[in-house]
């Protein structure tokens, strides 16, 4: 297995995580590229965060460890990203993980390739990766660039945070925004992808991105911290960068009212409805319509119960 001389910095922020913190330790621990740190960020966590740091920092000197309170996940990255020594980053969040050969075969395009970042493919997972799953999006069917990154994140081109590893000369003087609740990895991207960097794409799922119901993702949508992305970004973009991300909201914006009104419109053909709309009128004409509504709505609020 080659080895180069090149060190990554693996980033991980933390935050009241720590029943999957060993995994994801674990699986930096076991890369077959070995010439790596790991920058654990406790975010001011509340839980066993701390415990389960110094373990793994007494079991390996590669693993460091960092505590500060708690500001969010960009603030993090940041002190991650200052405190670095790596020729290369390498983002991971606390609950996901990385294939064993991820590093080696990342860098080993580096070197071949002549490249300053590589992204790969990934899968999906909830308990084990065993039982992983294909991704929510098509990575290679996408040019890494600026306007594709603009156009279609969120639509088809949604790339998880490990599945980059990044020459760290394009981080300079690039932080992630701080106070966005979401979004703040996609402001980075745009950030590194106006400088148009040469980009190589492994089609191996070599990220696994866990499908946490705690997780930030999933706790709401990402319309207002969408608008709140592009306010921060206007001052950092020319006309026409803008005029891209502005272009790319509109259409999406336009994509999603499409796409519920034709499903309005299928659902108003279908059988069921069509039925629905059949048995009102029938109450509506013998006279039973209001009992019929009454008799539905208690039906309701005894399954509710």
């Amino acid at each position: 297995m080659k080895q180069f001389d090149k060190l990554v910095s693996v980033i991980i922020p933390c935050y009241n995580q720590s029943e999957f913190l060993d995994e994801t330790l674990n699986s930096i621990l076991i890369q077959t590229y070995t010439n790596w740190e790991c920058l654990i960020i406790n975010d001011g966590s509340l839980d066993d965060t701390e415990k389960i740091a110094q373990e793994w920092i007494a079991k390996d000197n590669r693993f460091v460890y960092f505590k500060k309170d708690n500001e969010g996940v960009s603030s993090c990255r940041n002190l991650g990203l200052e405190k670095a020594k790596g020729d290369f980053i390498q983002f991971l969040d606390a609950d996901d993980l990385l294939a064993e050969n991820k590093l080696q075969l990342s860098i080993e395009a580096v070197h071949e390739y002549d490249v300053e970042v590589v992204c790969t493919n990934y899968f999906l997972f909830e308990s084990h990766i065993a039982k992983a799953y294909p991704p929510f999006s098509q990575l290679g069917d996408f040019e890494f660039s600026f306007y594709n990154l603009a156009r279609y994140w969120n639509n088809g081109f949604t790339i998880p945070i490990h599945c980059w590893v990044f020459n760290k000369s394009l981080l300079e003087n690039i932080q992630f925004p701080l106070g966005l609740t979401a979004q703040e990895d996609w402001v980075t991207w745009l950030r590194i992808f106006q400088k148009s960097p040469k980009t190589f794409y492994i089609p191996q799922q070599l990220a696994f991105y866990r499908i946490n119901p705690k997780g930030r993702t999933q706790t709401g949508g990402f319309f207002n911290e969408t608008l709140e992305a592009i306010n921060f970004l206007k001052s950092f973009l020319n006309e026409a960068e803008f005029r891209i991300l502005y272009e790319a909201v509109l259409t999406s914006s336009n994509e999603g009212n499409i796409y519920w009104r034709n499903r309005e419109d299928n659902l108003k053909k279908s059988n069921t409805y069509q039925f629905g709309l059949l048995v009102k009128k029938i109450f509506q004409k013998i006279g039973l319509l209001k009992l019929a509504r009454y008799l539905f709505s208690f039906v309701l609020k005894f399954k509710s119960k």
